[in-house]
C-alpha cells in the first residue's frame, strides 16, 4: 500500500543556521538560510545564549561538528533576535525561529517590543521558542552575569511570558506579576500574527511540559525517542485541558541532530566525534547508541523511516541541526536531505 504523503499532512522541516559553533559567521548564516529556502525547507532557526565560554564552545556543539573546531578559537555566538532581523530581509518565504530565547535573562517588556517589531518586519513569519537553558550551559554563568536568580528561572520565565502576552494583546498594557509589573504601558507595534507569534516551549522535563500546557502553542523538546515522546505529548495535552486550554491545539516539534549519507555507516561515523565530545553535556548522561536513536542519522531510507515514526507519535515539526565539518559538507547534506527525504515524503 502506498504511504500517505507526510508533508501534505503539515509536517514541516527547519534548519539550524550557524549563529554559534566553529563555523559561525555572517556569511555562513546567510548561506545556510538562503540554501534552506531554495531547497524547500520550511524554516530557519537560530538558538540563543548571551554569554558563552571557550569550554562550552568545544563541548556543546549546536552548529558544526567536533572536527571543525580549531585551537584557541573565539566562542562566537551571534545574538538571536539581531541575527533573525538580518535574515528577515534576505529570505522571504521561509519562517524564521528562535529555539530558544533565554527569556529569564532579558527584560520582558523590551523583548516583547523586539519580537513584535521583528514579526511585523518579517511579514508574520516568526516562531518564538522560550526556554531557561540546560545544565550543560551552567558554566557560562549567564544568570550570574545578569544578576538573575538561577533557582527561580522557571518561575521567572512563566511570569515574563505572561508580561509579553499582555504587551502584545492589549492597549494600554498592564501586568501584575511576581517578577515584573507595569500599568498602562503604550507599546507599539503589535505583532502581525494574532494574537502573537506562536510560542514554542523548549525542554523535555516535566517542568517544560507544564510550561507548554499552560503558556505555549507548541512544545519543542529534544532527546526523546518516538516511543517516549508520544505518551509525553498526550500528557501535555491533558495538562493543557486542566488549565482550561485546547490541548489538541498544541503542536509538537522536536530538535534533532542529523547526519545523512547514501552510505549509512559513513553518516554514523561522521556524527560519532561530535557525539563523543558532547556526550557529557546533554542535560543527562546518554550512551552513543541512545544519541543515535534520538537523531536523524543514516541513509535517506533510514531517516525517512525515523521521521515517519516521529510523525506517527504526533511530531509535526523537525528543527534539524546537521553535524558538519565544513560548510561545503553542510550544503551537500542539505541537498541530499531535500532530494531524498523531503521530496519523497511529499510524494508518499
Amino acid at each position: 500500500m502506498k504511504q500517505k504523503a507526510l508533508r501534505s499532512q503539515e509536517v514541516t522541516f527547519g534548519i539550524r543556521v550557524p549563529n554559534s559553533g566553529p563555523l559561525a559567521s555572517p556569511a555562513s548564516i546567510v548561506k545556510v538560510a538562503k540554501e534552506a529556502e531554495s531547497l524547500g525547507f520550511d524554516s530557519v532557526w537560530v538558538h540563543d545564549h548571551l554569554t558563552w565560554t571557550e569550554e562550552i564552545h568545544r563541548t556543546h556543539i549546536s552548529s558544526g561538528s567536533d572536527e571543525a573546531l580549531k585551537t584557541n578559537e573565539n566562542p562566537d555566538f551571534y545574538e538571536a533576535l539581531t541575527t533573525l532581523s538580518y535574515l528577515a530581509g534576505l529570505v522571504d518565504s521561509v519562517r524564521i525561529g528562535i529555539a530558544c530565547l533565554m527569556l529569564p535573562c532579558r527584560n520582558p517588556i523590551y523583548a516583547a517590543k523586539q519580537v513584535a517589531t521583528l514579526d511585523v518586519l518579517c511579514g508574520g513569519r516568526l516562531d518564538l521558542g522560550v526556554g531557561i537553558g540546560s545544565p550543560a550551559t551552567i558554566k557560562s554563568r549567564e544568570y550570574e552575569v545578569f544578576g538573575v536568580n538561577r533557582r527561580l528561572r522557571g518561575k521567572i520565565c512563566d511570569d515574563y511570558v505572561g508580561a509579553m502576552k499582555a504587551v502584545w494583546t492589549s492597549h494600554p498594557s498592564s501586568y501584575e506579576g511576581r517578577f515584573v509589573s507595569f500599568k498602562d504601558a503604550e507599546i507599539f507595534p503589535k505583532p502581525l500574527q494574532k494574537p502573537h507569534p506562536p510560542i514554542w516551549v523548549g525542554g523535555w522535563t516535566e517542568a517544560a511540559m507544564k510550561r507548554t500546557a499552560k503558556l505555549g502553542e507548541g512544545w519543542l523538546p529534544a532527546w526523546l525517542t518516538p516511543e517516549d515522546i508520544a505518551p509525553r505529548y498526550q500528557e501535555v495535552k491533558e495538562m493543557a485541558r486542566q488549565f482550561g486550554r485546547d490541548g489538541d491545539a498544541i503542536h509538537l516539534g522536536i530538535e534533532v541532530y542529523a547526519s545523512i549519507d547514501e552510505d549509512s555507516s559513513k553518516a554514523k561515523k561522521n556524527a560519532l566525534g561530535t557525539f563523543q565530545a558532547s556526550r557529557g553535556t546533554y542535560e543527562r548522561e546518554m550512551t552513543l547508541e541512545y544519541l543515535e536513536s534520538v537523531s536523524l542519522i543514516g541513509s535517506p531510507d533510514e531517516i525517512r523511516e525515523k521521521i515517519r515514526a516521529y510523525a506517527g507519535a504526533g511530531v509535526s515539526h523537525f528543527e534539524i541541526k546537521f553535524i558538519y565539518p565544513t560548510m561545503d559538507r553542510h550544503l551537500e547534506m542539505m541537498k541530499l536531505f531535500s532530494d531524498e527525504v523531503l521530496r519523497k515524503l511529499s510524494s508518499g
